[in-house]
């Protein structure tokens, strides 16, 4: 509809694109967006709602969802190839990736706190060799990127900070810097590690015979052990059902306890 490209247009996104990507306004509502959400097989899912008008001092609601339908990611049926997802946070940021050109751009359904789409859309994501995330920059913080780092380690990237150029989201950076500075933005992401994986050369070697340790309170035990559980030992104890490997394990968490 006429108001949703025109709306869009202010934002730089042309109309082909809102075209392509079926946004349009509400029938029932003036000045709301209807941005629907289809699945890889184009079956429609999800429909997420834009008031035009928001004014937080008039109170309700700037964004809101169709009640009982399935959380997916904006733009799934677009998507060709399994090279590089990028991720949003938003829907416009989406389409601005798109509006400069990159393949595979999607959007989360209901922001930087929600993440009920991850299980509906988990192989699909999986199926990716690299996921790019482009959430919105708050205070020098990217909105996704830790969540989603640690759901996906070793594919994700990160759009660098500096890459904002002091904007908040792809949009503004679409707005004020052009579609290059967004390609430039995707193409120089930063490979994000977990912190708490720390690489092998910085790990420092130890004698473990000298570790301090707990006895296990079993004399012959602590012979096989040398001494007994050393201390920042992970101890995996196995065993069929009913062989009572509960209570030698609560045993054990008897001799800590009077062993201080």
């Amino acid at each position: 509809k006429e108001m949703a490209i025109e709306y869009m247009d202010s934002r730089d996104i042309f109309p082909e694109i809102v075209r392509k990507y079926e946004i349009t306004m509400s029938d029932k509502q003036k000045y709301v967006m209807v941005f629907p959400f289809r699945d890889e097989n184009g079956e429609l899912q999800f429909i997420k709602y834009r008031n035009l008008k928001y004014d937080k001092d008039q109170g309700g609601s700037k964004e809101w969802c169709e009640k009982n339908c399935k959380p997916i990611l904006f733009g799934m049926n677009h998507c060709s190839g399994f090279s590089r997802l990028v991720i949003t946070e938003g829907q416009i940021d989406s389409l601005s990736c798109v509006q400069a050109g990159i393949e595979n751009a999607v959007s989360v359904p209901t922001g930087k706190n929600g993440f009920t789409w991850i299980p509906y859309c988990w192989d699909w994501v999986n199926r990716f060799q690299k996921i790019v995330v482009f959430g919105d920059c708050e205070n020098g913080y990217i909105t996704l990127a830790e969540e989603l780092t640690r759901r996906w380690p070793m594919k994700v990237s990160v759009v660098r900070v500096e890459d904002y150029r002091g904007c908040k989201d792809a949009n503004e950076l679409l707005q004020k810097e052009g579609p290059e500075a967004v390609r430039f933005a995707v193409e120089n992401a930063e490979p994000q590690n977990l912190n708490c994986i720390k690489p092998m050369a910085k790990v420092e070697r130890v004698d473990i015979m000298q570790m301090e340790k707990m006895s296990t309170g079993l004399v012959s035990l602590d012979r096989v052990l040398d001494g007994g559980f050393r201390f920042g030992q992970l101890a995996i104890l196995t065993g069929k059902r009913g062989d009572g490997k509960s209570t030698i394990a609560s045993m054990w968490g008897c001799e800590a306890l009077n062993q201080n």
